[in-house]
């Protein structure tokens, strides 16, 4: 009779096998047994399991309807050639979270655009969305399907606009939220919200920003993250050209990072700022042509190195991210597309995207 003998591996052999497991795996092994449950369960776990991601998973987040959203593989074609049938494929369809209930009912607002969810970014596999009637900002996990109802903050005008932001501090290791109101008519005394989750509170900073909206005029307008900084298009006020206004999360201050100079000429309309490549990127239309330049800043903070990227045959087109063969991804409000390096399209698919954030990686870590 042969004996069998039971291999038990080391804790630490066990959680490091489990770092390089994907998320979704991760969540099918919470059952196996309580250890294992209580290790996946750790925020510690949560963050080291995302550092560790080897490959990002370059998934697009976009809002299908009022209760719906649509994670997509930017990598798969629009049309499943076997079928030949036009579709998304590899799409994951995920219940949005709902809004909190009025604080005050008003049973004759029949208005619902206001009450609709908005994607206004994500960091880390957290998704931050927000919903105007109620100003409810709901932070998401996705991939895990939980989110938190944030705490609301005041202020004193309706006719604001807002400049938000969602990023990281690893020094910290705690995830800030930022709002910066703006006000109408313009005024340079402000103050700075940022949010806490590791104090679940917010804090407002008096600062002097003199800058005013470029133009766009969104009511919410989200900044891209970039080197634990948040990035948002603004004008300044004394020349009243586009620059890009920086806060380090990590310092707490801000900055400006300057654009070249005939980028700012009133022919270019600047259209959008986006991270990609590991750059930040600017979207510009020229005035008199249907063509959208896409230029990126290889050396960060650098205005000498804005580098002209890609021409792309349309004046409303917005990136989203490059694929893996050097072309683009991205929306012109009205479809997803997808360009070669040369500009050339490829792949074209009708949907309405008002925002579409990029999801890099997906995370345990609950909210």
């Amino acid at each position: 009779m042969n004996n069998h003998t039971l291999l038990v591996l080391p804790p630490e052999v066990i959680r490091e096998i489990l770092l390089r497991l994907p998320v979704k795996s991760l969540l099918r092994f919470k059952s196996v047994c309580k250890s294992w449950l209580s290790l996946i369960s750790d925020p510690q776990f949560g963050i080291s399991h995302y550092d560790l991601a080897a490959t990002p998973t370059h998934r697009i987040l976009l809002r299908s309807n009022d209760f719906y959203a649509q994670s997509i593989d930017t990598k798969a074609p629009f049309i499943d050639h076997e079928e030949g049938t036009l579709c998304l494929l590899r799409a994951v369809h995920l219940l949005l979270p709902p809004p909190s209930p009025p604080r005050i009912p008003d049973f004759f607002h029949f208005d619902d655009f206001r009450n609709q969810p908005h994607i206004l970014g994500s960091c880390r596999g957290f998704v931050l969305l927000y919903y105007e009637r109620g100003d409810d900002l709901i932070l998401w996990n996705p991939s895990i399907g939980v989110h938190k109802q944030l705490p609301h903050f005041q202020y004193d005008s309706i006719t604001r606009e807002f400049l938000y932001g969602f990023g990281y501090d690893p020094s910290k290791d705690d995830y800030l939220i930022t709002s910066i109101p703006f006000s109408c008519p313009f005024s340079a005394e402000n103050e700075i919200h940022v949010f806490s989750f590791k104090t679940a509170s917010w804090n407002n900073v008096p600062v002097n920003i003199p800058y005013s909206d470029p133009g766009n005029c969104l009511a919410v307008r989200a900044g891209s993250l970039f080197n634990e900084t948040l990035h948002w298009l603004v004008l300044s006020k004394e020349k009243k050209v586009p620059i890009i206004l920086a806060f380090d999360l990590v310092q707490r201050s801000f900055s400006e990072i300057s654009l070249l100079d005939h980028l700012t000429m009133e022919k270019r309309r600047v259209c959008g700022l986006r991270v990609m490549g590991g750059c930040l990127s600017l979207c510009y239309s020229v005035e008199g042509s249907a063509v959208t330049e896409i230029w990126m800043m290889k050396e960060y903070k650098v205005q000498s190195s804005w580098t002209k990227f890609i021409i792309i045959p349309t004046c409303d087109f917005y990136p989203i991210c490059i694929t893996k063969d050097s072309g683009i991804f991205g929306s012109d409000m009205r479809s997803l597309e997808k360009y070669n390096d040369k500009g050339e399209l490829l792949e074209h698919r009708t949907w309405c995207t008002r925002r579409v954030v990029l999801l890099c990686q997906s995370t345990v870590c609950k909210v």
